[in-house]
């Protein structure tokens, strides 16, 4: 009898164990197809004969409208501060703050190891001059691209801007925040200079630095931009005394978007 009760038992937690075991998948479940509404597809591209991969988030828009504009994250591995995983996550937040308004958002599938400098800016945008041309060609109808990026790679976003070169004129606006000094440098020597082209077409920039940055050089570079009153140039400036650079992006990301897109 004994034994009876005691397989009854066994039998009744078994049972219920795999109840459990089951609800708990469902769970799962329904968080995956959550998550699952954000979609991301990932492809691959030819810069300069290689093989590169993408990823790009698509709107639920997307399914029935192909004229949307693009925002194009350069993210590089930090080599000063703790590296952030989610900047191509906060790029898309930036963009569902603003109601009524959707963009794709474009990276690198992976975040490579590599200490952007100026030297090497024409290898690094090459890269996504590729990038751009491809997803035009694929996934939308909008002429509209956004270049962005923190720290080195945010210089690597005003060179583009500022570089002489016509090459560079793919990119229509631009968010930079925190750019790297040895950057700011080349950036600051190219305006002093006045190397930069005099016939660029209508751009936007969003400029922006936090407490960790070089703020005399910022505020320098900053004056020369608004000294030099470029026509072909809409631009502001933001300075977030509260905040570091590790913490600022978030912010700086979203605030640029709604600069540029005029939300």
């Amino acid at each position: 009898m004994k034994t009876k009760i005691k397989f009854g038992i066994i039998s009744l937690v078994i049972t219920f164990g795999m109840v459990s075991f089951s609800s708990k998948e469902e769970v799962i479940t329904e968080t995956n197809e959550t998550e699952s509404s954000i979609k991301i597809e990932t492809f691959t591209f030819s810069s300069n004969g290689t093989t590169t991969r993408g990823k790009i988030f698509l709107p639920a828009s997307y399914e029935t409208n192909k004229n949307i504009p693009v925002i194009y994250l350069i993210d590089f591995a930090e080599q000063h501060f703790k590296l952030a995983t989610d900047e191509f996550e906060k790029v898309i937040d930036g963009v569902k703050q603003l109601q009524g308004f959707d963009a794709l958002v474009v990276s690198l599938e992976d975040i490579p190891n590599i200490d952007a400098s100026p030297e090497t800016f024409r290898e690094q945008y090459d890269v996504f001059k590729n990038m751009a041309s491809y997803i035009d060609s694929q996934y939308t109808n909008n002429a509209s691209r956004t270049f962005i990026g923190r720290g080195s790679e945010s210089s690597v976003v005003l060179m583009a801007l500022f570089h002489k070169n016509s090459e560079t004129s793919i990119f229509d606006n631009f968010i930079a925040t925190d750019p790297s000094p040895k950057y700011a440098s080349a950036i600051l020597n190219l305006i002093e200079t006045d190397s930069i082209a005099k016939n660029k077409s209508n751009k936007k920039l969003h400029f922006s630095f936090s407490t960790t940055n070089d703020r005399t050089q910022c505020n320098k570079l900053i004056n020369l931009i608004k000294e030099a009153q470029y026509e072909w140039l809409e631009f502001e400036s933001i300075e977030y005394t509260d905040s570091d650079y590790e913490h600022t992006y978030p912010i700086s990301y979203a605030a640029g978007i709604k600069y540029i897109f005029n939300k």
